[in-house]
């Protein structure tokens, strides 16, 4: 019976290989007009330009109440969704309470590879003769447009929370 079976096997395969290229050779001519390619990934090329997108603005510690003269340190994180930004120097950043813009302490960041996202602490100081109304901060990224982004990610952002000016003439023992 086992010899049986072997002999049964290798006939089977001879077979095979003798019909099998006179198979493949007749079905030549019923190929298909249609040819099926995987579609091609669309990759940033490097000299397409970057394009930065605001993803997220908080401030780090506790703001809620503050006064003219004290400093604010939002954390932003930022995307690079277009090819790498290879224009020198860094990326400027300005922060507004409301109309007034703060001063500057901190406000730029090193450029993006394309694809990438960070995180950066940034820091501004409040002026004197800011109004003493509850705001939002806001936070826009190259608000001059010097980096000549190619795209239109979005490049300003508010927190949700309002910043909220107390007077500056308050003692510090009334919080």
């Amino acid at each position: 019976m086992n010899i049986r079976f072997t002999l049964l096997v290798i006939s089977i395969g001879f077979l095979l290989m003798l019909t099998g290229p006179v198979v493949a050779d007749t079905n030549k001519s019923l190929t298909s007009p249609i040819v099926f390619t995987a579609p091609a990934q669309v990759v940033s090329p490097q000299s397409a330009g970057h394009d930065y997108v605001l993803e997220k603005v908080s401030l780090a510690g506790d703001y809620a109440y503050t006064r003219p003269g004290r400093s604010v340190t939002p954390r932003i994180i930022i995307t690079n969704q277009g090819g790498d930004d290879i224009a020198p120097g860094n990326v400027p950043v300005e922060a507004w309470i409301g109309d007034t813009r703060l001063i500057p302490v901190t406000d730029t960041f090193p450029p993006l590879k394309g694809g990438t996202s960070a995180m950066f602490d940034l820091r501004f100081m409040i002026p004197h003769d800011i109004p003493r109304l509850p705001n939002h901060l806001t936070i826009k990224i190259d608000p001059w447009n010097t980096r000549k982004e190619t795209g239109d990610g979005i490049n300003e952002l508010s927190t949700l929370s309002l910043v909220v000016i107390e007077d500056k003439n308050k003692s510090w023992d009334d919080f």
